[in-house]
């Protein structure tokens, strides 16, 4: 299995956070469930982490069975359209996304 991470480095306003985690969950989510040929989807969002550690506010995995598939979701126009919607609703986040992707090995 292939999971695409995105990484939500940074932090939303305590007064803001209900309404975009919401966001996030409700909307991103359901509209991350189109991409072709994706498996699931996951979100976590930051509890505790340790001294040190990047701020990771967020982080969305996204599942697929090979790198092939992972590629098809990527370049399909439901992932720009989606995209777009995404970056709409990061208004209150401030920091940056990266992405890591990996293999599940066990």
């Amino acid at each position: 299995m292939i999971i695409r991470s995105a990484l939500l480095l940074g932090q939303v306003a305590a007064d803001r956070q209900e309404d975009f985690d919401r966001h996030m969950r409700e909307f991103v989510v359901a509209k991350i469930r189109q991409y072709p040929r994706i498996r699931d989807v996951t979100l976590r969002k930051t509890h505790a982490s340790d001294d040190g550690a990047p701020e990771i506010y967020m982080q969305f995995d996204l599942m697929f069975d090979s790198l092939a598939d992972m590629d098809a979701a990527l370049a399909s126009p439901v992932r720009d359209a989606v995209r777009a919607e995404i970056i709409a609703g990061m208004g209150d986040f401030q920091g940056r996304t990266v992405h890591v992707v990996s293999q599940a090995l066990g």
